[in-house]
């Protein structure tokens, strides 16, 4: 792929943004990833991106929006804004029942009060063996089985998995001084949360929005098909769409008389908050072709619609850490020369053990050493010390590769030393679905020659040959016994099938 990047150039271009203003980790892989957000938050916020209404340029407002369920192509090199629906209402009558009891506040257990009684009003139930109240509970534990993120976080931090626009919710926190206020209404409370500050959906999701663009910019011919991909993957369950309209405009309609009103749209002044996006490096569109395609075949595959989302989480991620490595080498080398050596063998007496340990060990040197590139300088007119700027910057370069590795299984043992790349059935599964289209099959040789244009996996000797040309000492016959093992497991799940003693092929089984 002949692109020509400019090392210090961002996406979207913004002429008046200093970058130079922000932290090291920033500056080098673009604003922002962070080490908390978890692998469904960059699915999260990039689908809460895709859904919401869009807008080019800071100066735009909601009224004027479009490019729901779209990608916002035309930058004009200006910030792209995006208006998201919180939809409190409905999150607080799915989580705050159970969250835990220290983390609710008493306003809100008496709007989710008023919310189930606002409800109750507006059920009937033909059978007198059952009362409201239980279809009430049955459609919060319905709910509430769709849950995604759960963990000890107050119920606001929560979310459930994408299978209706309605279920994918915006980051929202909680000020417990607001809460706490004996004077506060309910009628207010759904506005007493901050949604522009980040925690948890740090920007990950904006970051892989931005990369997308990139991509659409490269494969046009794939805008329009992925976006119906997207928008059917997100409305895989319509009855979740009707129960969560019906909860969240009962309580919206009956609580909110604010109502804002252009040509006849009725806008409250809390159903869109206002966010905007922010840059990434122009460095990764070097790869942003192959994350197209690689989503697209993955959007397409015909597999249960929740294994997709868990499977689509796991491959956002893996973009993200390739990006990552892609940009690091251009900062240091100017080639994309980051290996992911992979030991499929796992014997610790086999000589590609070492190889793998310290190909790894490279690859983490690198992504924090990329950091040095950066400039230091403006950003720390407070004078802190530098040895905490570069700690921190740590644990959001090298740190989050080996989280989000380690969360995926890909990145081995998940204690301890020796750290490397390792291969699971689900990992396999997530790299055949977004390599091989749907319904179709190559040469093993060739899925091979793949995996390493698209990822710089190394599996095999001839991958090995071609990366390592220069190293005459490097006995290439240790990928072969590495190539057999992978051959096995890939069997093991159903994508090789042996034509001959020497001939097999890798096949995505499942069609379109």
């Amino acid at each position: 792929m002949s692109l020509t990047i400019h090392q210090n150039k961002i996406f979207p271009e913004l002429s008046e943004k200093n970058i130079t203003k922000e932290n090291i980790q920033i500056q080098t892989y673009g604003q922002r990833l962070y080490k908390d957000q978890t692998l469904y938050e960059y699915l999260l916020e990039f689908l809460v991106i895709f859904c919401s209404p869009k807008n080019i340029g800071k100066d735009k407002e909601v009224k004027d929006s479009k490019f729901a369920f779209e990608f916002s192509m035309n930058t004009e090199n200006k910030y792209i804004v995006y208006y998201p629906s919180p939809r409190m209402g409905l999150k607080r009558f799915t989580f705050l029942k159970r969250s835990e009891l220290e983390k609710r506040f008493k306003v809100d257990i008496e709007a989710l009060e008023e919310h189930r009684r606002l409800l109750d009003e507006k059920i009937n139930v033909d059978d007198s063996t059952f009362r409201s109240e239980f279809v009430l509970d049955i459609l919060q534990d319905l709910l509430y089985g769709f849950n995604a993120i759960i963990g000890k976080r107050s119920w606001f931090a929560q979310s459930l998995l994408p299978v209706a626009p309605e279920l994918i919710f915006c980051e929202a926190i909680g000020k417990k001084l607001d809460r706490v206020k004996e004077d506060i209404s309910l009628k207010d409370i759904d506005g007493k949360f901050s949604f522009t500050d980040r925690a948890f959906m740090a920007r990950g999701g904006e970051v892989y929005y931005l990369h997308v663009l990139q991509g659409l910019e490269e494969r046009p011919d794939l805008k329009e098909e992925l976006e119906s991909l997207l928008a059917g993957l997100i409305n895989s369950v319509p009855q979740l769409s009707s129960i969560g309209q019906f909860i969240q405009n009962t309580w919206r309609n009956e609580k909110y008389t604010e109502l804002m009103s252009e040509e006849g749209a009725h806008l409250n002044k809390i159903d869109y908050v206002t966010k905007t996006m922010e840059w990434i490096p122009d460095t990764y569109r070097l790869r942003s072709a192959y994350t197209v395609l690689e989503l697209k075949n993955l959007l397409a595959s015909s597999i249960n619609i929740l294994e997709k989302i868990d499977m689509m989480s796991s491959l956002i991620a893996l973009q993200i850490m390739r990006m990552m490595c892609l940009q690091a080498q251009i900062k240091l080398e100017g080639k994309d020369n980051c290996e992911w050596l992979i030991d499929v063998i796992n014997d610790s007496g086999n000589q590609i053990r070492k190889l793998a340990v310290s190909s790894y060990e490279r690859l983490e040197e690198n992504v924090f050493r990329a950091v040095h590139q950066a400039n230091i300088k403006e950003y720390n007119v407070k004078q802190r010390d530098e040895e905490t700027i570069y700690e921190d910057a740590s644990k959001d370069t090298n740190r989050l590769i080996r989280k989000l590795g380690k969360q995926l299984g890909f990145i081995v043992p998940p204690k301890g030393g020796n750290m490397r790349f390792g291969i699971n059935e689900e990992i396999v599964k997530v790299i055949v679905l977004a390599i091989v289209p749907p319904g179709e099959r190559m040469l093993y040789t060739t899925f091979l020659s793949k995996c390493y244009e698209h990822f710089k996996i190394i599996i095999g000797s001839k991958e090995a040959q071609s990366h390592w040309s220069d190293n005459i000492n490097l006995d290439m016959t240790m990928f072969n016994v590495n190539s057999e093992k992978f051959q096995d497991l890939l069997k093991s799940c159903g994508f090789l099938r042996d034509l001959s003693d020497s001939t097999s092929i890798v096949e995505n089984p499942f069609q379109e």
